[in-house]
């Protein structure tokens, strides 16, 4: 049992919450709304109730006082058990009457929160005694507390609860367990892919959701049994060595034979508990990070704390750096015990290059210290972290105070605050920015290259696409500037030059940028700002293949991977896949995006819908308020927009089309040719003059297959050539663009039937069914061939096996005239002439 009150939740370590966004929402607004008293959470044991806790918490507000408690087999026994310590600090006994109880805990809360509502978090609710329950939920109803309770069920004690909720007071949550593609991401945030022998499908399965059955089943029961049954039969001596290393992590070999032998360290790593990385400076750290939890989940406080006065002895502490000295300084900050402000500002630093943006913040909080490194690193990690308005609160004293006094600053950190006040800042509004003039100051490479690629990239969300330019060309040519500069500076400069038409350029630096990542200095900075930028450079250039897989190494945000990969279906012309992803998806603003997407897949949602026949909202990017200005991005407006006007176009194409050709000048202004192709080769499909000729004009600005599928589509559509057109609609069909294709090669047939050209007809039928059935069945015929009778199988395998139709009819017992029928509406059902091309398309698609 535990009783603690802290100003910052501590969230687990290397805990991630999976799925249950909805859920976290929910608590969220229950605790910090003013339409309720709390929230009851309930779910079998390992289900993840406890890091939707945690992951609620840190959402919060950091000044809230927090009081957390858990119930244990102890202190279900016990008369106010989970109070005991609470009490026992303030010198009262725990054997309190019914009233007396009451008043002094909540009295005792209410001095905790200084003057404001406390908020108590039970969890294991299940083993807490009836009487702390019973003073919770009187606390609760009287509005003295806010409480969050978890428990694996509803049942006594816990129904004193649940009452709260049935009576409208509190919010109840129900859990129950991740969904497939959860279980995917959390599969991945551990290091792994799938098992040798299991698929994620049949993982999730097994495991019910479960979060905690489902490590079980990735690193395999007997394995994992094996080491639990392994830690119980060490002596005390290893026992002291694992918990250790547990706890902090990562210890450094020389410093960890301080307090064993080689031979201990050796054989506990020959048991496969513990591992040593290689190389000068190695580290012993856990072998398994499932084990690591586990074993941290198992050492009480006052055990911990006696392993902690024990390494503080007999350790350098001045040695301790990177993964070490974040864990030890977490170690230390959980126990009271506040490392130096040099350690604190290491640890977080080392914990904001890896991503661990929430841990390091927690750090920098619950250590106390202030001071302008501290300050900014605080505030990079809330970047990081999503929670944009407490960076912002970080950030504008220490931009007023570099204002006020610019020569007390070092140029490094006045370059890392100008470009902090640049991520934070709205990009479409740069006069707002008060460190323009910090650039003027700093002479030492890094530190301008630093703020330059930070500049591009505010410049490039911002749609100054020549200025962005510009500055991503002088730092990525610079040598002397840093690798990190360097790379961002490349991607921001490739999706520069292929929005500009000069597509194989850009391209060229996305593929440099990405090798880059290979060379040593990238940190998760530099791996958030470049990535989002490999997918939009290979999505405008419709490099599909490669799109589909840039977001695959982003590994904060598994959501963008799933939304990217379904505006891929939407373009290539799979819109009912798109519409299945997209409708499954949460489209709202989340804090942890890197790039504002939110808004363009709701409208891609939107077109989807229409081109599926399905009912929808539209939500226009222009009136959309809920994104966060900071995170705009001019390119999403644009994309927004443009699905938003397609989907226009489909019921009303008249009022479409000249909104289509101001889009597309509105993206020429801006310097993006590419662009502007794009949204006048829309409007010339409804045949808007203007767009028709603005189209002719910058096609040959833009290089690579789009410019080449431009030029196409430009003279077909100036021009009446009957072969301009056939040659737009192959080129579209290469391209992957099969709605225009479909639509070239269908006016095509048209044309060349009423001028009686056999052979261009058929070029354009072969064309034209060849679109049809990617829209019709998502390019890999499987939605076509789930549908077919067992007798319309039996045909085609008949077909593809180059039976006649007679040999066929013998078989089934048909007539070959009957076979000759059932053929027809198959030709038909898959755009095909004849039983050669739906030999073709058929064996194309078994073969898939």
């Amino acid at each position: 049992m535990s009783g603690r009150t802290t100003h910052i939740p501590p969230v687990a370590p290397s805990r991630r919450l999976f799925g249950y966004e909805s859920e976290l929402s929910t608590v969220v607004g229950a605790i910090s709304g003013q339409g309720h008293l709390g929230a009851l959470i309930i779910g079998a044991a390992g289900i993840g109730k406890t890091a939707l806790v945690n992951a609620a918490l840190s959402r919060l507000d950091p000044d809230l006082a927090v009081t957390r408690l858990r119930g244990s087999e102890n202190a279900r026994v016990r008369n106010l058990g989970i109070f005991e310590i609470l009490l026992s600090r303030e010198g009262i006994d725990t054997d309190l009457p019914p009233g007396r109880a009451l008043s002094v805990i909540g009295d005792l809360f209410e001095r905790r929160a200084e003057g404001g509502r406390s908020l108590v978090v039970v969890d294991n609710a299940d083993l807490v005694d009836d009487h702390s329950l019973a003073v919770l939920a009187q606390l609760t109803d009287a509005r003295r507390i806010k409480l969050v309770i978890a428990a694996e069920s509803a049942r006594p004690p816990v129904d004193l609860i649940a009452g709260l909720w049935l009576s409208g007071s509190i919010v109840r949550i129900d859990l129950d367990g991740i969904d497939e593609a959860d279980a995917a991401a959390m599969i991945n945030s551990i290091g792994l892919s799938e098992t040798e022998t299991r698929s994620v499908s049949e993982l999730t399965a097994l495991a019910h959701g479960n979060p905690r059955l489902l490590e079980r089943l990735l690193f395999g029961r007997s394995r994992t049994s094996g080491v639990e049954t392994a830690i119980a039969r060490v002596d005390q001596s290893s026992r002291e060595v694992i918990e250790t290393v547990a706890l902090i992590e990562a210890v450094p070999y020389d410093v960890l034979v301080g307090f064993t032998s080689p031979q201990t360290i050796d054989c506990l790593a020959e048991d496969g508990l513990l591992s040593i990385s290689k190389g000068r400076g190695g580290t012993v750290s856990m072998h398994e990070p499932v084990t690591a939890e586990n074993v941290r989940a198992m050492v009480p406080p006052s055990r911990s704390l006696e392993l902690l006065t024990r390494f503080d002895a007999g350790a350098d502490l001045s040695a301790l750096h990177g993964r070490t000295l974040f864990g030890y300084a977490a170690w230390s900050i959980s126990l009271g015990r506040v490392p130096t402000p040099k350690q604190v500002l290491d640890a977080a630093g080392w914990a904001n290059a890896r991503g661990r943006y929430r841990e390091a913040a927690e750090i920098i909080r619950t250590s106390g210290y202030r001071g302008p490194e501290l300050d900014l690193e605080h505030a990079r990690s809330e970047w990081g972290a999503g929670r944009l308005r407490q960076a912002r609160e970080i950030v504008d004293p220490l931009v007023s105070e570099a204002c006020l006094n610019p020569d007390t600053s070092a140029q490094e950190y006045l370059s890392r605050l100008a470009s902090m006040e640049l991520r934070l800042m709205d990009p479409r509004k740069p006069e707002d920015l008060r460190l323009d003039w910090v650039r003027d100051t700093l002479s030492l490479p890094i530190d301008v290259g630093r703020l330059d690629a930070t500049r591009a990239r505010f410049d490039l969300k911002g749609g100054r696409i020549a200025a962005a330019c510009a500055l991503a060309e002088s730092v990525y040519l610079n040598h002397a500037s840093s690798v990190r500069h360097r790379l961002r500076a490349c991607a921001f400069l490739g999706v520069a030059e292929v929005m500009s038409g000069r597509i194989e350029l850009g391209l060229s630096y996305i593929a440099q940028a990405g090798l880059m990542f290979g060379l040593p200095g990238p940190e998760s900075f530099e791996r958030e700002d470049a990535i989002p930028q490999f997918f939009v450079a290979n999505f405008i250039a419709g490099n599909w293949a490669q799109a589909r897989t840039a977001m695959d190494e982003l590994t904060s945000s598994r959501r963008l991977t799933r939304l990217t990969n379904a505006l891929i279906d939407l373009r290539t012309g799979n819109a009912a896949k798109a519409h299945c992803i997209l409708g499954e998806l949460n489209l709202g603003a989340d804090p942890c995006d890197i790039v504002d997407i939110a808004g363009m897949a709701r409208s891609a949602l939107s077109l989807s819908a229409v081109l599926t026949d399905q009912r929808t909202e539209v939500v226009s990017i222009a009136v959309d308020e809920e994104a966060e200005a900071s995170r705009h991005s001019w390119w999403a407006s644009f994309e927004a927009r443009l699905f938003d006007l397609q989907a226009l176009a489909q019921t009303s194409p008249e009022p479409a089309a000249p909104q289509l050709y101001e889009l597309g000048a509105w993206a020429e202004e801006h310097g993006a040719h590419t662009l502007a192709c794009l949204a006048w080769l829309e409007a010339g499909r409804l045949g808007h003059e203007q767009a028709i000729g603005g189209l002719s004009a910058s096609a040959g600005r833009v290089d690579g297959s789009l410019g080449r599928l431009l030029s196409a589509v430009a003279r077909a559509f100036s021009t009446d050539d009957l072969q301009a057109l056939i040659t737009a609609a192959r080129e579209a069909l290469i391209f992957g663009a099969v709605v225009l294709c479909a639509q070239l090669s269908g006016e095509a047939r048209k044309r060349a039937v009423a001028s009686g050209n056999a052979a261009a007809t058929k070029e354009a039928r072969i064309l034209l069914g060849r679109s049809r059935r990617v829209l019709d069945f998502d390019a890999d015929g499987k939605r076509f061939l789930a549908n077919l009778g067992e007798l319309e199988h039996s045909i085609i395998t008949g077909i593809v096996e180059g039976r006649t139709s007679a040999e066929i009819g013998e078989e089934l017992h048909l007539s070959a005239r009957t076979v000759e029928w059932h053929l027809g509406r198959l030709y038909r059902r898959v755009h095909v002439a004849n039983r050669q091309e739906l030999r073709e398309v058929v064996t194309e698609w078994l073969k898939s």
